[in-house]
């Protein structure tokens, strides 16, 4: 469940629940939000709401916007390892050891540590590359829980509502929601990330976010909650299409795009632009992931807990609300290929030109 799952272990699970102060892993808790003293008109879920009614709303975790990284670090690390090892049972073959037991019992050893290598990787790239194709968080309007995945720690989390504390916490230059579950000695014991991510220059967007989870559970108008949602991210017992994925890489990607609710009338083509080779690549790895990953299951006892009304008429199964299509100009389209062309040539370049350096100056 938590950001850190996937391409660190520094979380601030079994770290002092501290404002201001970083933990030892250099998380910062800005602030602490107090609930009951909540005061915005403003609900912002963004464009996270997988499914929602009467009985439970159900939203992505903050795992989207980093999907694709842990696999990035390993498929290469994968190739290297495969090559080098290749390259070297080569020469040592060719050079030295002709003899067949030689040859076997270096072969035996370099298998083995490679085989361990590759393991390692796979251990990091397990929950993005062949886990889950998202990890559903979902908040029980008429038992007052709150269920998440955790896949770090192969386990389901059921929590009280009453019983978390809410936190705006430091990510990088954005500004993140967290539900912590503190015992007595003010140790966070388990800990959800919300979806949204707010820009630091707009930090009221994650009041205003944990407004609308506030609404919902404490039993606000269904009717204005209901119309707070911009589109149904509708992918519950089902994979994503090409058309959904390649909106939500760029929606993370248009710096504009990715704190709005609405498709913005201009678009931040410097940011679409300049981050192109980053998310044309974690398009192609969510969707790698997709193919191997399987799709969520809430338990049995969790889904009878969520059973929805017969006829509830905030059901959102089957109802299509979405943002208009993302269109492009052509004078758009131009501006994505060339800076893709100019800075996918320039990598190309530079790692033939630190190999060619590697291999005279070896």
């Amino acid at each position: 469940m938590l950001r850190e799952d996937y391409e660190t272990k520094f979380t601030t699970l079994n770290q002092p629940f501290e404002i201001g102060t970083p933990n030892k892993n250099g998380r910062l808790r800005l602030r602490e939000i107090d609930i009951k003293s909540l005061k915005t008109d403003q609900l912002y879920p963004h464009r996270q709401v997988i499914r929602f009614n009467s009985t439970f709303v159900e939203v992505m975790d903050s795992w989207e916007f980093i999907r694709g990284r842990a696999t990035a670090l390993a498929l290469p690390m994968w190739a290297a390892l495969f090559f080098a090892i290749s390259m070297f049972l080569f020469a040592i073959y060719s050079l030295y050891f002709k003899q067949v037991y030689w040859s076997i019992a270096i072969i035996s050893c370099l298998t083995i540590g490679l085989v361990y290598l590759v393991y390692s990787n796979y251990k990091m790239a397990k929950y993005d590359l062949f886990g889950y194709t998202h990890y559903p968080i979902r908040f029980n309007q008429k038992t007052q829980k709150v269920y998440a995945f955790s896949p770090q720690q192969q386990k389901m989390i059921e929590l009280n509502w009453r019983d978390l504390r809410f936190s705006a916490v430091k990510e990088g230059d954005d500004i993140e929601l967290r539900a912590s579950l503190v015992n007595a000695d003010n140790i966070v014991e388990e800990e959800i990330i919300f979806p949204f991510l707010a820009p630091r220059y707009q930090p009221e967007l994650v009041d205003q976010h944990l407004a609308f989870f506030k609404a919902y559970m404490q039993g606000g108008d269904l009717k204005r909650i209901d119309a707070a949602i911009p589109e149904f991210f509708d992918i519950y017992n089902r994979k994503e299409t090409f058309k959904e994925s390649f909106e939500r890489v760029y929606m993370v990607n248009d710096i504009v795009e990715r704190v709005q609710q609405k498709r913005p009338k201009e678009r931040y083509m410097l940011s679409v632009s300049l981050n192109i080779i980053f998310w044309l690549p974690t398009l192609f790895l969510r969707r790698l992931g997709l193919l191997f990953s399987k799709i969520p299951e809430w338990p049995t006892h969790i889904e009878k807990e969520c059973r929805i009304e017969r006829n509830d008429t905030y059901d959102s199964t089957n109802k299509q609300r979405h943002l208009a299509p993302l269109k492009f100009s052509w004078a758009q389209i131009l501006v994505i290929f060339l800076s893709g062309l100019i800075l996918f040539s320039l990598a190309i370049v530079f790692f033939i030109g630190l190999a060619y350096l590697s291999w005279n100056y070896r």
